[in-house]
């Protein structure tokens, strides 16, 4: 049996700073054949397992984008320091040792330094460019998977709009993780990380930002960065202002099987302005290389007029009769007190110890004051007011230990919150109550994940344990019927391995979806006189199995996904015992969802031409009951994309986009129309990419509409929505001497924060 021996090491620049994500490969001699390899972790640390045969005579390769490349003995422990590399980086574009795309661990790597990408404006516009991700305006799921939490440099990403704050060119990589582990929260399904490229240097740096977006109305993003640094001190603020402006128009159908055919042709028009400003300020401390600690804070404000408009006009019929005509008018007008959250954090080393402390604060209130007009051809017209006040607080706390066990690492923590939910709903509508709800939640969750390199390949295995007590209060008396308590092990393993020049990963995860809160409550809120909106208290949480497999081979990469949800949450509508004409949208648990998802991707490069296809589709497997009928929703749902980057002569960059959608089944809805959105993008960038203008047009051919069919307990719903998506941008961007954030808060609570 082969001795297995450990080399181990750290890399760092020439001012013994580490060195993350640097390639470490060891090679036999005399043959240069490839034992193993690796990447180094924050620290610039690395470890490699090989057969002790083989490594007494063996040579160390270490590479990293921008420095040089160093071949020297492989020893059992070194640190290796590497030299910058005076070749123009620029002007190339980086292939071999680290590719566009490829597997690293437990994730999908994209390169983006020194490719097309790092020209593509900004981390949002990078991430739309990326395999299986999917979304806009900081707002991305992983094909397949849901939707994704994002972090850059380890730091959850608090605000979504900072993604626009960050431009492409000081992004280094991004990695795409299908299957999160047990250090992740386990209703998370999917991450992405972007990793900036290392800067270096005090003093004082700015990057601010004009956006102009036009459609039927105009947004605006006003944005102003600040960052000052002086020996380990790092103070850091932003400004920024935005205004977004909305349009919908739809038409709706609803057809209510009952002891009458009713039938609903409704006309609606929806539009709304909102204005949030942020403020962030923050200060880092760098105790020494391997401590560091930190606070930032967080208010988000409304100032001026923020509002929604709904215009509807409905026809209705009975038994194919005209019964009545109603034109709604409905205004709701927003007053929120400015949201306030405080994270401070410590990140330490102490030995071969690791320590990640985190602690989060959040409190956010609003009121949201509606007055309905309804007027009616053959009855009585109505004034509907409501107003519906919503508290949100929450404590969070997260502690990470990690250590080097046996040749691999090993990691454990607790992650705990808190949080309080107050919803009061008062309304002078006859026949719905005012009610007043609270929902405390308090969540207690311990994991442990090891991982290591072995011969065969990389594996690692978790476990999450989550105790959760959620209790719930009508006007200050505890329902017990709706109160919950959850305790559930979630466990993870991956295997992942090189196999000639294909790379692979097997993992698997079980995760769980919370419902949201305004999903668990008890208002009933008044859309027309034969349609009510309510939550349901009685929501259990889905939870979710997913085996996934990932390969790459040179610019192709392939990923197939399997899925068992139970308990999956569903939008549905019952109608009212009273009265069955008048329909009511809720939610509720159906028992189980299976699903399969399969993309394939290839990112090759010719030329000034670099072009990314990807091509798949998810399918379910679904019966559901509705109409007393058994309705098959088993058709699969195709997708595809096509972008397209040209790095043209004079720095000019020509993107153009293409994103199809075609027809299927999901849940109890189906697609009944094609959907194809095409994306069009010149940027310019002056002053040694100081400066640089994009002008952009959005969903070009207006083709980003929703056409569905959604199936009921007794009512079928017929939905085509268009939204004014058709936009002209001209962004303006100036930086000077950026540098990166030191701040190394992860933050805690962010779940809890997405389901308020």
């Amino acid at each position: 049996m082969p001795i297995i021996a450990q080399i181990k090491g750290t890399v760092t620049d020439t001012d013994s700073n580490p060195i993350e994500f640097a390639n470490v490969a060891i090679y036999s001699l005399p043959d240069s054949t490839l034992i193993s390899g690796t990447t180094t972790d924050q620290e610039g640390t690395f470890l490699l397992l090989a057969d002790n045969s083989n490594s007494s005579n063996a040579l160390l390769r270490v590479s990293f984008i921008g420095y040089e490349t160093r071949t020297l003995p492989a020893l059992s422990e070194q640190t290796i320091s590497l030299h910058p590399d005076t070749t123009m980086l620029s002007e190339v574009v980086v292939e071999g040792d680290l590719p566009r795309i490829r597997l690293r661990s437990d994730a999908v790597v994209a390169t983006v330094e020194n490719t097309v990408l790092s020209k593509a404006g900004t981390a949002n516009d990078v991430l739309k460019r990326l395999p299986a991700i999917t979304g806009d305006d900081g707002d991305f799921s992983i094909f397949g998977k849901g939707k994704a939490k994002i972090y850059v440099n380890n730091r959850e990403l608090r605000d979504v709009s900072e993604l626009d704050m960050i431009s492409s060119a000081d992004i280094r990589e991004v990695e795409i993780v299908h299957n999160p582990g047990a250090g992740y929260d386990a209703s998370v399904k999917a991450v992405i990380r972007i990793h900036t490229v290392r800067k270096v240097g005090d003093g004082l740096s700015f990057d601010m930002r004009s956006t102009y977006l036009q459609t039927e109305n105009t947004d605006l993003r006003q944005q102003l960065n600040m960052n000052y640094r002086h020996k380990g001190w790092d103070l850091f603020g932003t400004v920024k202002y935005e205004r977004y402006a909305y349009v919908q128009e739809s038409r709706i159908t609803q057809e209510a099987f009952v002891d009458t055919l009713w039938t609903q042709k409704n006309e609606l028009r929806v539009d709304g302005v909102t204005t949030p400003l942020t403020a962030i300020a923050g200060v880092n401390y760098e105790i020494s290389s391997s401590h560091y600690a930190g606070v930032k804070y967080t208010m988000t404000s409304f100032p001026g007029n923020h509002f929604m408009r709904a215009s509807t006009l409905s026809d209705v019929y009975a038994n194919g009769a005209f019964y009545d005509r109603w034109e709604s008018n409905d205004r709701q007008t927003e007053r929120n007190t400015p949201r306030h959250r405080l994270n401070a954090y410590y990140n330490g080393k102490f030995g071969e110890l690791k320590v990640d402390f985190n602690s989060d604060l959040y409190r956010s209130s609003q009121s949201t004051v509606s007055v309905i007009n309804e007027s009616s051809q053959e009855y009585d017209n109505r004034i509907i007011n409501s107003d519906n006040k919503i508290r949100n607080r929450l404590f969070a706390s997260r502690l990470v230990l990690s250590y080097r066990v046996w040749e691999g690492q090993f990691s454990a923590g607790n992650e705990y919150t808190r949080t309080r939910r107050d919803d009061d709903y008062i309304t002078d509508i006859q026949g719905i109550p005012s009610t007043n709800t609270s929902i405390h939640d308090e969540n207690n969750a311990f994991f442990a994940e090891y991982s290591r390199p072995t011969p065969v390949g990389q594996i690692t295995a978790g476990v999450r344990f989550e105790n959760v007590h959620s209790d719930y209060f009508s006007d200050d008396e505890e329902m017990r019927d709706q109160s919950r308590h959850y305790a559930r092990w979630f466990p993870n393993f991956s295997y992942s391995n090189t196999l000639g020049g294909v790379q692979l990963q097997l993992s698997y995860t079980a995760k769980t979806v919370r419902p949201a809160y305004w999903q668990l409550g008890s208002s009933i809120f008044y859309a027309n006189r034969f349609t009510m909106q309510t939550g349901n208290p009685f929501l259990k949480p889905t939870l979710i199995h997913d085996v996934s497999l990932t390969t790459s081979w040179k610019f192709l990469q392939l990923m197939v996904s399997y899925k068992q949800e139970r308990d999956v949450i569903i939008q549905w509508a019952t109608q009212m015992e009273d009265n069955p004409a008048v329909t009511l949208l809720s939610t509720l648990n159906l028992d189980k969802l299976p699903s399969l998802t399969a993309y394939l991707t290839a990112s090759p490069k010719f030329g000034i031409w670099a072009p990314q296809a990807t091509i798949g589709f998810m399918k379910q497997w679904l019966t559901i009951t509705g109409n007393n009928k058994q309705i098959s929703m088993n058709n699969p749902i195709p997708t595809a994309s096509l972008n397209n980057s040209f790095s043209l002569p004079k720095g000019f960059l020509l993107t153009i986009d293409a994103n199809y959608r075609g027809k299927g089944s999901e849940q109890n809805v189906v697609l009944t129309d094609h959907q194809l959105v095409l994306n069009l993008g010149v940027t310019k960038s002056f002053f040694d990419e100081r400066l640089s203008v994009t002008l952009k047009g959005h969903d070009l051919f207006h083709g980003r509409t929703m056409d569905i069919k959604a199936y009921n307990d007794r009512l079928n719903i017929y939905q085509f929505s268009r939204w004014d998506s058709r936009e002209l941008e001209v962004t303006v961007r100036y930086k000077f001497n950026t540098a990166k954030n030191r701040y190394k808060g992860t933050g805690a609570g962010q779940g809890e924060i997405n389901r308020m």
